[in-house]
């Protein structure tokens, strides 16, 4: 959270959504996300899943992203691709209808001054 607050303001971006974005994205919630990728990966490469069991040493690591990369890779860059996407034309939306509803409301409010 630090460092993305810092970077926040820093940059002049916004401070809670950098904070609550940081949250998105963790150590409890990576596993998930990294498989929720590669199964992605697998389908859009017309490929089974590999079963595995998750050991943590650095022979393992090396040994199972040799043979599961590619549809992690592939996997994480649709949905990457796909949530950037998303949140973009989300956020425009709802800035719209914001600056709409701010733009009518000033507009009535002057009709009724004038009245």
């Amino acid at each position: 959270m630090l460092p993305a607050a810092a970077t926040a303001i820093a940059l002049r971006f916004n401070l809670p959504l950098s904070l609550a974005l940081s949250w998105i994205a963790n150590p409890f919630t990576m596993p998930p996300m990294f498989y929720f990728n590669y199964r992605i990966g697998t389908w859009l490469l017309d490929r089974p899943e590999r079963s595995f069991s998750i050991e943590l040493s650095w022979d393992w690591l090396t040994r199972e992203l040799g043979l599961l990369w590619q549809p992690l890779f592939l996997g994480s860059v649709v949905v990457a691709t796909c949530a950037a996407a998303l949140g973009y034309f989300s956020v425009h939306t709802l800035w719209r209808l914001h600056v709409t509803r701010a733009w009518t409301r000033r507009a009535e409010q002057r009709r009724l001054k004038r009245s």
